[in-house]
């Protein structure tokens, strides 16, 4: 296991190495001849999948890499450790919470103005992966004339009855490796890539 982290960090230096060498290089192909180099582009998107990939992980000390049991075994990893202990309850009994005013108040529940919702999509990372619906930033904030206001639309409605539309609140859980060869599930971290209006309105809130 120790040669094989030793290869897989030997392997990442020298990829890296090729990485730098074909950036410079792409630089001066597209000053040159416009986007012939989206080839180069493509090869490092496939190299980042094949880095990201899990081929196999240990399953009680023993390297497992056939697929269904490496699915089955991380689906019960992760549904064990978010799963809600039901011995687990906060109670509220006899808490005194200090109230707001009634100004205060009527402003937090009001309508969300175009400029709140322009100024939460101004505030996310443009590059960021996008969630199921497929969209990031980075398309809203170039089109935001054009679709404004649909999103105005979906996030007053969720104002208006509390609710998310069906599907905007889908995401994909995607795991990301906390070291150069992991190992075990433990040595991966999940995310979860979000749809746009959900994160628009979170934001807001």
């Amino acid at each position: 296991m120790s040669e094989r982290k030793h290869m897989f960090a030997e392997l990442k230096r020298i990829n890296y190495r090729q990485e730098v060498l074909h950036k410079q290089k792409s630089r001066v192909k597209w000053l040159e001849a416009g986007d012939l180099n989206t080839k180069f582009f493509h090869r490092m998107i496939k190299w980042r999948r094949m880095k990201n990939m899990i081929k196999g992980v240990k399953i009680k000390n023993q390297w497992c890499e056939e697929p269904r049991k490496v699915k089955e075994n991380i689906k019960n990893f992760f549904e064990k450790r978010f799963t809600e202990k039901s011995d687990i309850k906060v109670r509220l009994d006899n808490v005194q919470f200090t109230s707001i005013n009634r100004e205060d108040n009527v402003s937090l529940t009001s309508r969300f103005s175009e400029n709140e919702i322009k100024e939460a999509i101004w505030d996310c990372d443009s590059s960021k992966s996008p969630g199921p619906d497929g969209f990031n930033f980075n398309f809203i904030k170039q089109f935001w004339d054009t679709i404004k206001l649909d999103i105005i639309r979906a996030v007053n409605s969720f104002h208006s009855c509390g609710k998310l539309a069906k599907g905007s609140n889908a995401s994909f859980i995607t795991l990301i490796p906390k070291t150069e060869d992991p190992q075990g599930l433990e040595e991966y971290r999940p995310i979860s890539l979000v749809g746009s209006v959900y994160k628009i309105i979170s934001k807001i809130i």
